[in-house]
């Protein structure tokens, strides 16, 4: 606008300098912003298009006229802003309404800016307007829209939010920071609010939603716990929308509702339908609930068992099919007439005969009532029953029925007593009573309630009667009857005191018979006795865990094992008996199987002490399940595999000693074949110059070249017989060897041999060094090695042994390093240790020492290795095993 403006002024200056009035004029009509030029007098000078059009307004209407007169009035407000203008103060934009010709009423945005000349002088004022009724009337819905959703978030309790995703700016609705329980001036972000959500599964669930809302541009609603600012856990449902503007996404908006009311309301419903559930299901009548068209819905435990039926025979099938009605023909009508009676809204009610399960008829007082709901329609029918049989039988007896309410008293299967308090005269007593005692009304005769009793002391008798007249009631409490023929047995007997017209008081006394569940609880106990038997005699470890793997249950084999008494293991954990590692993985085991309830079914575990014993078992761990299928614990069985591990170690050990001597057995077998082979084929050679020689000299030469064949093959056969010895000797004898004396008795036997050499043996060993061996097989083995070092010395130094010997585990380390010729290991490696390899032409070698050697190291379970460069010198290191 401002640009305009020094373009109009730009204009006037020229105008003033003689440019035609009508060429600024023409500009000003095509601004694109509602525009006009008043001067001081407030009279109209130029105008745009635009001004016109906005207020409806033609030109020859407001050239030359004042303000006044083309809006019909000037507010003093507008007046001042002039005046402040002709004085060269600016106002800020203001915000005005304008009514039509037609009533309709415009909202315009006024910029007043001073009119200067080219002196900078003040002529006039330029008005500017913007036609701003579009957004003024959006504000106005969008206000109402907040009034709105404020008065329903106020009626419903749900709160709303807003997250400016480029300004990171959340904001909460009044009712959404009281469910926080926040002040009203607290200021939440994305990262407090999503703290407020219950640490775990909640806290998880809304920062995934809220990610991929803004990631993704996914809608959500997620059911989540909080914590409130106050301390208080509710349960919310939160959703949330993310919004976009030309496909970005500028924020996301959402409601907060809190149904922890209507959990609880959900819970309740649940505790009182279990409740109905229970009440419907313990009735002593027949129940039944029917659609109003005569349909089953629901039907009670003690129908079922009555009748035999399980209750998806009944639920679905109508009343009147039911197949306890005695003439189903005959009687369908009349009941398919009774339910539609009760289904209008009669209560109906009678005396009915039904056949029991056995096919018995039975007397039932038999009645149907509509039930209706809060709107006080009828929308399911109550069938009810009770059988009557022993009452209709009393009340063609006695008509006493409803006063003693015989048929309780003649069905029950407890025995019921009437009886004078103050003499304990017995006055009435029930079938029960007859069937439990052998007593009938005519063997009683004049007994009285003591007499049955088993006699009690008299300060029991003293106590129970205080009891009574202090509380009108007693027990119930276990005593003994005696039955007609003598026999005693337990009963749990309680009574009330009651009086007649008279004033008399009488006693109502039960007495329920206990014999079987006392029988019962023996058998329990014997059951349980028995099954602990089997438990502690099982050749496995058995225990059972909570929740917090302690053991709740041992058995015998498991006590033995961690050498405690029951008192002392029950209530502990793995950790009071194992290392802290083995209860570690002990723990993470019994967590994953109760989180799973899967089974682990023999693992094989290894168990420390805290004495650091081990123990190898077979191990299963089995989650244990209460009624609800929740797990509250675990049950373990070990079988303790030591002895079997260590069985199968001797036994894989044995396996590779054979595959070993094997091998060796197959090459001893190559070797003899072949060397026995060229000794015989010289032999038979030579025998065949000397048969066909008929000159005495040259007979001669080939006599002695059979003599030196004769000796190479018995070397070789001694040679032969020494490995064979090696190999064959299973159960060598090791013994403590002092290997320093060892190695000064072998370098006093080469004396000689090492002084012609020149050779130097340094012994570096520990004076008191023992290791396991056999004794020959160790002088044997330095014998060989330190001649082997001299035999192949470099003729360009003296010959220098040193030997040297450290500690290495299960093993004790000998190192015999010369200064010699060195052995090309890449190129003779793999055949060091061969039966007749030489590596060097040296004429006394054999190629057996080596092989001998490192068959004498081996069958005393130890091994060699070797290091060596040509022209430097060998380091063999000879490994005694002092375990085997």
């Amino acid at each position: 606008m401002l640009n305009y403006t020094d373009i109009l002024v730009g204009n006037y200056d020229r105008m003033l300098r003689g440019t035609p009035t009508v060429t600024f004029d023409y500009l000003v009509k095509q601004l694109p912003t509602a525009t006009a030029f008043i001067n001081k007098k407030y009279e109209v000078v130029y105008v745009s298009d635009r001004w016109i059009n906005d207020f409806d307004f033609t030109r020859k209407e407001v050239i030359g006229r004042t303000l006044k007169d083309v809006f019909g009035e000037v507010t003093r407000e507008w007046e001042k802003v002039l005046k402040d203008c002709l004085k060269g103060i600016s106002h800020e934009v203001s915000l005005h309404q304008h009514t039509d010709e037609f009533g309709n009423h415009r909202w315009f945005e006024w910029t007043n800016t001073p009119w200067y000349d080219e002196k900078e002088n003040i002529i006039g004022v330029i008005l500017q307007t913007e036609d701003v009724t579009y957004r003024i009337r959006t504000e106005i819905q969008a206000k109402k829209l907040e009034n709105l959703l404020d008065s329903k978030s106020e009626i419903t309790n749900i709160g709303s939010w807003e997250y400016d995703v480029e300004r990171k700016h959340l904001t909460w609705c009044e009712i959404t920071k009281k469910l926080h329980e926040v002040v009203p001036t607290y200021e939440p972000n994305i990262d407090t609010a999503i703290n407020f959500y219950k640490e775990g599964y909640s806290r998880n669930a809304i920062a995934l939603a809220v990610d991929k809302a803004i990631q993704d541009g996914v809608p959500y609603e997620v059911n989540c716990q909080i914590i409130t600012a106050k301390g208080n856990e509710i349960t919310v449902i939160t959703t949330g929308k993310p919004i976009f503007k030309k496909g970005k996404l500028i924020g996301l908006i959402g409601t907060f509702r809190d149904i922890t009311p209507s959990l609880e309301h959900e819970k309740k419903a649940k505790r009182q339908e279990r409740h109905f559930k229970s009440i419907f299901n313990s009735s002593y009548q027949f129940t039944g609930i029917l659609d109003t068209q005569g349909t089953f819905l629901e039907i009670n435990e003690t129908a079922l068992t009555f009748s035999g039926l399980k209750e998806e025979d009944v639920i679905g099938k109508k009343f009147w099919d039911a197949y306890w009605w005695p003439i189903p023909d005959y009687v369908k009508d009349g009941l398919k007439q009774v339910v539609k009676t009760a289904a209008e809204g009669e209560f109906m009610r009678s005396e009915i005969v039904v056949l029991d399960k056995d096919k018995n008829p039975i007397p039932v007082d038999f009645s149907i009532k509509p039930i209706y709901d809060e709107n006080k329609k009828i929308f399911s029918l109550l069938a009810e029953g009770r059988m009557i049989k022993e009452m209709v039988a009393a009340r063609r007896k006695l008509k006493e029925s409803e006063q003693k309410f015989r048929a309780l008293y003649e069905l029950s299967p407890i025995s019921y007593i009437l009886s004078d308090f103050d003499t304990g005269e017995i006055l009435d007593f029930n079938t029960s009573f007859e069937q439990t005692t052998g007593y009938t009304r005519k063997s009683l005769g004049s007994l009285k309630v003591q007499d049955i009793l088993v006699t009690g002391s008299k300060t029991q008798l003293l106590r129970i009667r205080k009891e009574i007249e202090s509380n009108q009631a007693f027990g119930p409490e276990e005593q003994q009857y005696i039955k007609k023929d003598g026999t005693k047995f337990p009963v749990l007997v309680s009574g009330s005191l009651v009086g007649n017209k008279k004033g008399r008081k009488l006693l109502w006394s039960t007495a329920q018979d206990i014999s079987e569940s006392k029988q019962s609880e023996a058998r329990l106990r014997e059951e349980k006795k028995l099954l602990r038997t089997l438990i502690d005699n099982l050749p496995l470890n058995v225990f059972i865990k909570d929740l917090e793997s302690n053991k709740v249950l041992v058995n015998k084999a498991e006590l033995d094992y961690v050498g405690l008494k029951e008192e002392d293991v029950i209530g502990k954990n793995d950790y009071d008996f194992y290392d802290e590692e083995s209860a570690e993985i002990s723990r993470k085991e019994d967590l994953e199987v109760m989180r799973s309830r899967k089974p682990m079914l023999r693992k094989e575990t290894i168990s420390v002490k805290k004495d650091g014993s081990m123990t190898s078992f077979l191990t299963s761990k089995i989650p244990l399940m209460d009624e609800e299928k929740k797990v509250k614990g675990l049950i373990g069985i070990s079988l303790d595999i030591s002895d079997l591990k260590q069985k199968e170690e001797e036994l894989h050990d044995l396996i590779n000693v054979t595959s070993v001597q094997n091998k060796k057995l197959v090459n001893f077998a190559h070797i003899v074949s072949h060397n026995l082979r060229s000794h015989t084929a010289n032999f038979s050679m030579l025998l065949d110059f000397l048969v066909s020689e008929t000159d005495v000299e040259e007979k001669n030469r080939i006599i002695k070249m059979l003599m030196e064949a004769s000796d190479n093959l018995l070397e070789t056969l001694e040679n032969l017989n020494e490995v064979v010895a090696i190999s064959t000797n299973i159960n060598l004898d090791k013994k403590p060897v002092n290997l320093y004396e060892k190695i000064r008795a072998v370098e006093q036997n080469l004396t000689a041999y090492l002084k012609n050499n020149n050779a130097l043996i340094i012994n570096d060993v520990d004076e008191d060094l023992m290791i396991k061996a056999v004794p020959a097989y160790a002088e044997s083995i330095l014998m060989n090695f330190i001649t082997n070092a001299i035999k192949y010395k470099n003729p360009m130094r003296k010959p220098v042994v040193r030997l040297s010997a450290e500690r290495k585990d299960e093993y004790t380390v000998l190192s015999i390093k010369d200064n010699g010729l060195g052995i090309d290991l890449k190129e003779h490696g793999e055949k060091l240790f061969g039966m007749y390899k030489t590596f060097h032409k040296n004429p006394e070698a054999r190629g057996i020492g080596l092989y001998i050697t490192k068959n004498q190291v081996e069958a005393m379970n130890g091994k060699i290795t070797v290091e060596s460069a040509v022209g430097k010198g060998t380091t063999f290191k000879i490994f005694f095993n002092e375990q085997n």
